[in-house]
């Protein structure tokens, strides 16, 4: 098996550990996987804290409470959000983070979500502190302090999940330096070496000689001596 398919299986491996390490450790703190196990899941971290708070949105009645009407509008507003954070947003995300198993993401979606809808509840129970009925502020009360549980524990698994997954991280990287420092280099490669035979001797071409010009030719003598012009 060459190394370059080792090093694929490998990592192959490590990833599916990985996953399977955050889906069944992160999402379970106290080591339990089973239905109806605390912790098992992201719905069972956070879904009782959100029905308490449903319910208990759902039966307040702020035409009672002792504040103005722009008070008890602003309250009817929050509420009426939250209502619709509960039913129509929330169960998406927890259900995306149910089923995306080792993934870190969309469980720290459904934390910001809980953790904004934390936020508007808390605006309505320092409004019923000053005006609800006792009934209405102390059911308002508790379900805040439920939520707030939920949240923080939902926190800590994320944080538990991102710092174990960087510890497999770390060993993952620590297992491939060792790895490939422990493949041994490749021998140097050999020059070839082509034998043409014994090296035969410089033959030094003769020169010719260079051609001798032929010698210019005589003019030929006319008849009659130049000397001699003709009698008349």
């Amino acid at each position: 098996m060459s190394i370059s398919k080792c090093i694929l299986q490998f990592f192959a491996a490590a990833a599916l550990a990985s996953s399977a390490g955050f889906s069944q450790s992160a999402l379970s703190p106290n080591g339990g996987t089973g239905p109806g196990t605390p912790g098992s899941s992201i719905a069972a971290i956070v879904q009782p804290a959100l029905q308490d708070v449903q319910s208990t949105a759902g039966a307040l009645n702020t035409g009672r409470w002792k504040a103005p009407g722009e008070v008890r509008a602003a309250t009817d507003r929050n509420l009426s959000s939250i209502q619709r954070d509960l039913v129509e947003t929330l169960p998406g995300l927890i259900a995306q983070a149910d089923g995306a198993a080792g993934s870190i993401a969309p469980s720290f979606a459904v934390y910001r979500n809980i953790d904004a809808l934390y936020d508007v509840l808390l605006r309505v129970d320092q409004t019923a502190m000053l005006a609800a009925p006792d009934n209405e502020a102390s059911a308002i009360a508790s379900s805040l302090d439920r939520l707030e549980s939920a949240r923080k524990q939902l926190g800590d698994v994320i944080v538990s999940a991102a710092q174990a997954r960087e510890a497999q991280i770390v060993k993952l990287q620590a297992a491939v330096k060792a790895a490939a420092a422990a493949i041994p280099a490749p021998p140097p490669a050999k020059a070839a070496v082509v034998d043409d035979g014994p090296v035969q001797p410089a033959v030094k071409k003769k020169r010719k000689p260079a051609a001798q010009k032929a010698p210019a030719p005589t003019p030929a003598t006319t008849s009659g001596s130049a000397s001699n012009p003709p009698s008349n």
